[in-house]
């Protein structure tokens, strides 16, 4: 027997990792250090130090000691409206950048707020265009994994049908293509436009999927609990263990590909911004999941007490755990953070104050 088994989250590279522990500020976070593949790590410290006033903090900065540069992902509203980001702006819930030194103990201490230049007002925000790139690569990279698991789920339940599949899974699988071609679409209308193409079959065919998920759940003729009838009824037909066992299996192979239409169309919300519907969406399936009865199907466990979290025992708690994972990597990033030796920072901001000393000579 075959126990449940869910998306597994391939985790970002350690350099690049996803975090809430930085204080002050709370929030989705992009942790970026010196050794974080796919980026130019010197020069997005440049562009950082340019949208924050660091200038006048140099004395603060020592060699010896690791900091992180901590800069909200969008700031330009807030910089535009008249407001900065001090820390009095902690009551009010507004992001802010900071300067925070590493202890010894790994946790983070604010040095000191940092105003937003306005240089990088004029200039556009290289720090939230990061986090943009970084939000979407991990969007695709989740579309991709959840289509690979369709795929899988949908050639099982092929062999379990003999070849004879209906328009269920003939729309279920034309919504995923539907989606792997959006994901290789520009940012826009087009892409949207596919996207909700995509997300008609997707709804139609979870919705028939949870049908026939409730109708095998329904027909699994149970297993008694006395076990002098189970031995019984194998004396009369030796293989009755074994065909109970693969008629689980089958009606677990409709539960995950339930579960993975249900990711998918809850994806396909968050790729367009509306993480509403995307929870709404799980909420709708947990109430269908919450209406079939499991009862029968459970009574598999007389016979296989050995299993252990199968998708009966708690149907709606494996849905509540997808959930989870996909309005996580839905959020945008609040903050990126970027994790530099105080020689590191010293050295950035002695280049950017040379670099601005002949352009005002030149001026008188």
């Amino acid at each position: 027997m075959q126990e449940q088994s869910s998306d597994k989250e391939t985790k970002l590279p350690s350099e690049i990792r996803q975090t809430d522990e930085i204080a002050p500020a709370k929030g989705k976070c992009l942790h970026i250090a010196p050794v974080s593949k796919g980026i130019d790590f010197n020069e997005l410290l440049e562009q950082a130090v340019q949208c924050v006033n660091m200038g006048d903090i140099l004395s603060k900065i020592h060699a010896g000691t690791q900091y992180v540069v901590q800069i909200p992902a969008e700031f330009q509203s807030a910089y535009e409206s008249g407001e900065m980001f001090i820390m009095e702006n902690m009551k009010t819930g507004k992001k802010w950048p900071s300067l925070m030194r590493i202890t010894e103990d790994g946790k983070h201490q604010v040095v000191t707020p940092l105003p937003i230049a306005e240089q990088a007002v004029v200039q556009g925000n290289p720090i939230q265009e990061l986090a943009n790139w970084q939000y979407q690569l991990v969007m695709q990279q989740r579309m991709y994994r959840l289509s690979d698991l369709v795929e899988k789920t949908y050639r099982a339940v092929e062999r379990i049908e003999n070849g004879q599949m209906d328009d269920r899974i003939g729309l279920l699988e034309a919504g995923r293509k539907g989606l792997l071609l959006a994901m290789t679409m520009p940012e826009g209308d087009a892409r949207n436009r596919q996207i909700d193409s995509s997300r008609q079959n997707l709804l139609v065919a979870q919705s028939q999927i949870g049908k026939t998920l409730e109708r095998r759940a329904i027909e699994f003729e149970p297993l008694s609990k006395n076990p002098l009838i189970r031995f019984a009824r194998v004396l009369l037909h030796d293989e009755y263990n074994a065909e109970k066992g693969r008629a689980v299996e089958e009606i677990q192979e409709y539960y995950d590909l339930y579960l993975q239409a249900t990711n998918l169309l809850a994806t396909s919300y968050a790729l367009c911004g509306n993480l509403e519907t995307a929870e709404q969406t799980y909420s709708i399936s947990e109430s269908e999941l919450e209406a079939i009865d499991f009862s029968k199907v459970e009574t598999i466990s007389y016979e296989y007490s050995e299993l252990k979290d199968m998708f009966y025992s708690d149907p709606v708690g494996y849905l509540a755990t997808e959930q989870e994972k996909c309005l996580d990597k839905a959020k945008s990033y609040d903050y990126v953070a970027l994790e530099v030796s105080g020689e590191k920072l010293l050295e950035v901001l002695e280049n950017g104050r040379e670099k601005t000393v002949p352009e005002t000579k030149t001026e008188h």
